[in-house]
């Protein structure tokens, strides 16, 4: 951390969800949460894992640092109130993970590809039902572009819930170029956190942009994809 990078700024300007079956995010301008409509087109940059979730014991959400690789690299699990905190690698902490309401979750830094052409960098957090849909899908999305084009309905018990299928596409050479572009700044964010959470004495720094960027997750209230022809995007 230099003295005039004082902290890691995430790139991101949208952290998506996936809850009641939409996809939304955080408006802070607005502080109100916004649904994005299907279909959503984005290229994959980057697959983090974390943990989110809801801690009935502290009535607060739950977050974590990201990391690569969870047989490696330590989990900070903690709650916005109530001071839980569990540190350990997650094979060894999952039970104890549980047990607070922290679910496993898939932190995906894409380029989103909307409507009017334009991109931009974000985050989805895939957990529960989105996480499912998002290990079956059968294709690899360092390869193709993502598109979630529908939901489907699935069941588990009494409960009825919805599945994003993820499918995908075609990247066009300009797309590409402006992901890698895109992927440049976000791996030099990366560095940078990694770096910072490394050192205990500086992890405070850290910790106020992860509350921040959980916080705006906390604000919003198996189905197996298929792979046929690998369509153009329409965008």
């Amino acid at each position: 951390m230099s003295y005039s990078e004082p902290k890691a700024t995430n790139p991101a300007t949208k952290f998506i969800e996936f809850r009641d079956g939409k996809f939304q995010y955080f408006d802070k301008s607005t502080e109100a949460n916004v649904t994005i409509d299907l279909p959503i087109y984005f290229i994959v940059l980057d697959e983090l894992s974390t943990i989110s979730g809801y801690c009935e014991k502290t009535k607060s959400g739950i977050f974590s640092n990201e990391v690569h690789r969870t047989s490696e690299e330590i989990l900070n699990v903690r709650t916005f109130k109530g001071g839980e905190q569990i540190i350990g690698l997650y094979k060894d902490i999952s039970d104890a993970i549980a047990r607070i309401g922290g679910k496993f979750t898939k932190s995906v830094y894409a380029l989103l590809l909307n409507e009017v052409g334009d991109t931009e960098l974000v985050n989805f957090k895939f957990r529960g039902a989105s996480f499912s849909g998002w290990i079956d899908k059968k294709f690899n999305p360092e390869k193709h572009a993502v598109g979630i084009i529908e939901t489907v309905e699935a069941t588990k018990g009494k409960t009825v819930y919805q599945v994003p299928i993820f499918k995908p596409f075609k990247i066009t050479p300009e797309q590409d170029e402006t992901a890698r572009a895109a992927d440049t700044e976000l791996q030099a964010y990366l560095k940078t956190y990694k770096a910072i959470q490394a050192e205990s004495e500086k992890i405070e720094t850290v910790e106020v942009e992860e509350v921040e960027d959980a916080r705006e997750l906390s604000n919003i209230n198996g189905i197996p994809g298929t792979v046929d022809d690998i369509s153009e995007l329409p965008v």
